[in-house]
């Protein structure tokens, strides 16, 4: 029998995951990258002796570790155990918070910084523990079965308690829970305000339990790993070709037409790009547009961020691999006024920069709008945010200046140059509070053959959500084409044979 075709729109991390998966499933795949390199936004680059790190800053495992051994990235790629989440600093006068997995230290100097507040944070305290209990699903929710629900219901009833007490959003639970107001400032600049308060509380039980990591290597690590899986599969590639529309006939989706007129023909078509983007413009907003434009006129996105990166001719060892750094005297970066920034220290890893150097990266928030308007004066934009950056940076680094020997800036534009990030926002729609991910249908109504992963499917983003996106997209396609899925090269476990078996035959 000849292989049934799938065609992914999308090289990044859920194009590539979906790839795997569909392959050991038993079909042919083709990748469609817009990009002249594969990996979409989980990418690194190359400034002199320095590489600039554009993404993981800490990576999720505990049950996303299962993802990451199916798709041969693990144990290709070390980890390194994270210690310290991050570390908030304020700017007025020094006070630093350092998020580490003695959870005990930390809710005992948020007690100091606000005594009034002793019990809520105990009781943060034992919902920590509480929430652990809950696993995000790695299998399809659209072919869960009542009874599989009813057992996973069972085995969180613990958690109940402190789902009800921490529903909400975390500016929600501030506000409403909290007294003090330096820590409800401390909570609301180290996690987004309009996030679940379960995403907190999951950060940091897997925070405790050793769950944060950062890949030994860096993002290029990561991401080349996975790119070697799929390529090993026997994973086709078209780069630097970039999607116009995908093709329909009689309801199902056959293929795509790239911006040159190619054709390309397929048995099943998979878009990881952006909602807007694959509904509205690829599908021209015929198939079962209502729930994404519902969701681009209410849901937040994730801000456009500029990263500004600097490579100098200094360890800077002793500083926190990643700050907030808060109350800072407001500046302008591409049409935003920023008192809370982010700042990556690449000290602890030495694929960044050659011996005695580091790279130091500051992640602001940014305007889309103001940078597609600067035309002819982008470099000088992007000059002067540089120059910006580095002042606020010098107030926490001394003599940072003196040792800078490269500069990079990447701004919305880059992300989507990179990989047609929407509006720059690299990872989609902000988690939502009701559920700890969030949960969006990875097909559209009308429309058979079609499938969506990635980010603007999983709420939240990030990388493992990419990942596991991909692995459910396959799944739903396995079960449409009456085939097995199959997870893994490897002799399957018992928790991967029953995902296997519900997946279709």
């Amino acid at each position: 029998m000849v292989d049934r075709h799938l065609l992914i729109i999308g090289g990044g991390l859920a194009g590539l995951s979906a790839g795997c998966y569909a392959l050991r499933s038993g079909f042919k795949t083709t990748l469609v990258e817009h990009n002249t390199v594969l990996g979409g936004v989980c990418t690194s680059w190359e400034r002199g002796p320095y590489t600039i790190d554009g993404c993981i800053h800490w990576l999720t495992g505990g049950p996303f570790q299962q993802v990451y051994e199916e798709l041969d990235i693990l144990p290709a790629v070390p980890l390194h155990t994270l210690q310290t989440w991050a570390t908030y600093r304020d700017a007025h006068d020094g006070l630093e918070v350092a998020f580490t997995r003695d959870l005990d230290a930390l809710v005992k100097q948020l007690t100091a910084i606000s005594p009034a507040d002793a019990a809520e944070l105990a009781r943060m305290r034992v919902g920590v523990r509480e929430m652990l209990a809950l696993h995000p699903p790695l299998d399809a929710q659209e072919l869960g079965h009542l009874g599989e629900q009813l057992r996973e219901f069972w085995h969180a009833r613990g958690a109940l308690g402190t789902l009800v007490h921490f529903r909400g959003t975390v500016g929600d639970w501030t506000q409403n829970r909290l007294q003090g107001e330096r820590l409800r400032r401390i909570f609301t600049r180290m996690v987004p305000e309009t996030a679940p308060v379960a995403f907190l509380l999951m950060v940091l039980g897997y925070l405790e339990q050793g769950y944060l990591s950062r890949p030994v290597g860096g993002t290029a690590a990561f991401r080349d790993a996975l790119i070697q899986t799929y390529r090993a599969l026997g994973g086709e590639v078209r780069l630097d070709a970039t999607v116009e529309e995908i093709l329909v006939t009689e309801g199902r989706a056959t293929g795509v037409r790239l911006v040159d007129g190619t054709q390309l023909a397929a048995d099943a078509v998979l878009s990881t790009s952006s909602a807007p983007e694959t509904v509205l413009r690829m599908l021209g907003g015929v198939y079962d547009a209502g729930p994404t434009r519902e969701r681009l006129a209410n849901w937040q996105l994730f801000e456009p961020i500029v990263l500004a990166s600097f490579g100098v001719a200094a360890p800077y060892a002793d500083a926190p691999s990643l700050m907030t750094l808060d109350g800072e005297r407001p500046f302008d970066v591409g049409g935003r006024l920023v008192d809370c920034y982010t700042v990556r220290v690449c000290n602890d890893d030495a694929c960044f920069a050659p011996k005695e150097h580091t790279v130091i990266q500051a992640i602001m928030p940014t305007d889309y709008a103001w940078w597609t308007a600067q035309g002819a004066h982008y470099a000088e934009a992007k000059a002067a945010v540089a120059e910006v950056a580095l002042t606020a940076l010098e107030r926490h680094f001394p003599n940072l200046r003196a040792q800078v020997r490269e500069t990079d800036v990447a701004t919305p534009l880059t992300y989507w140059n990179l990989s047609r990030s929407w509006q720059g926002s690299f990872e989609g729609w902000m988690p939502r509070a009701g559920g700890m991910f969030g949960h969006v249908k990875k097909t559209l109504a009308g429309l058979e053959g079609f499938y969506m992963a990635g980010q603007w499917v999983e709420p939240g983003g990030g990388v493992p959500m990419a990942l596991t996106s991909g692995r459910q997209a396959i799944q739903l396609l396995c079960h449409d084409a009456h085939q097995p899925f199959v997870p893994t090269s490897k002799a399957l476990r018992p928790t991967e044979a029953a995902s296997a078996s519900y997946a279709g035959h």
